[in-house]
């Protein structure tokens, strides 16, 4: 006798259920080594991306795809288990999660879960504090989520917002870790970028302080840093939503000797990256301070 298939409801409670109880367990070496909810959690996750993504075999159900996505926004504790347990999963389950997370964010009605997200900040919590050089596979993986999560305003507003936003200049774009500092500027491009009018907003709202964080990034001794950075001040300077924004900037003597001195740089693709940023008609400006050559500013 073939036994039913759980439904799409069924596995995002059990799914849920099994996440909360192997969070509960406060003590690590217990939860490391309490493999039932873990197993539960690995046998759901399968049939959940089996149902939102599809595989090699089988196409996604875009009808049962649905049903899971209502579910996981009617489940409440759903995105708050699975987030709070990553860091305890056997790594393909923690994959499979993330794949999971994703696709529900990415959906057309991917906005309701996106607002379960904003709803609960552990989650955002969480996913942030994954940005570790001693934990890179799980910051990775948190950090696709993150930016998954990210491309919807109401999530890219809380982050911005939130007093962790600073420490992707302070520390997480300073990680020893190539990848998981890439990682983290891969998301902090998509704050700025990937959201013009709030992120102006924003920026206009905070001006000195993201003036005096930004700048420490174009004055880093890490050529990639500092490389992406003025890369990323140019797509921002440049854009009609910051034009105030760039008219401050330029107008401050300090900012331009960051600037004329990035110039100067002995590596050529920071020297073009500085080049694109000037593209701004800074020519009365310069005059205005009194530089007459691109030297050295004192």
């Amino acid at each position: 006798m073939w036994l039913a298939r759980p439904s799409p409801e069924d596995l995002v409670r059990n799914l849920t259920c099994a996440a909360l109880e192997l969070a509960s367990i406060k003590e690590p070496n217990v939860r490391q080594t309490n493999n039932e909810p873990s197993v539960v959690m690995e046998e759901n996750l399968k049939e959940l991306k089996l149902i939102l993504i599809g595989d090699a075999e089988t196409d996604h159900d875009e009808t049962r795809g649905a049903r899971v996505a209502a579910a996981a926004v009617a489940q409440t504790n759903f995105a708050v288990g699975v987030v709070s347990c990553l860091d305890v999963l056997p790594l393909e389950v923690r994959k499979n999660a993330a794949h999971v997370f994703a696709n529900l964010i990415r959906r057309p009605d991917g906005v309701a879960f996106a607002a379960v997200i904003v709803r609960e900040p552990t989650i955002l919590t969480s996913l942030t504090n994954a940005y570790k050089d001693d934990t890179a596979d799980l910051a990775l993986i948190c950090g696709m989520m993150l930016r998954e999560s990210a491309r919807h305003e109401i999530v890219a507003k809380t982050i911005l917002e939130a007093p962790v936003f600073w420490r992707f200049f302070t520390d997480f774009v300073r990680l020893k870790s190539f990848e998981v500092a890439s990682d983290a500027f891969e998301l902090l491009k998509v704050l700025l970028v990937g959201h013009c009018a709030l992120a102006a907003s924003f920026i206009r709202d905070n001006y000195e302080a993201f003036v005096l964080h930004y700048n420490l990034l174009l004055q880093s001794k890490n050529y990639v840093i500092c490389r992406e950075s003025v890369r990323l001040l140019g797509d921002l300077l440049l854009q009609r939503a910051n034009f105030s924004t760039m008219m401050n900037y330029v107008s401050d003597r300090e900012n331009l000797k960051i600037l004329m001195n990035l110039l100067r740089s002995k590596k050529a693709r920071i020297q073009i990256e500085a080049f694109h940023v000037f593209k701004v008609p800074f020519k009365i400006l310069l005059e205005q301070f009194g530089f007459t050559h691109l030297g050295v500013c004192r």
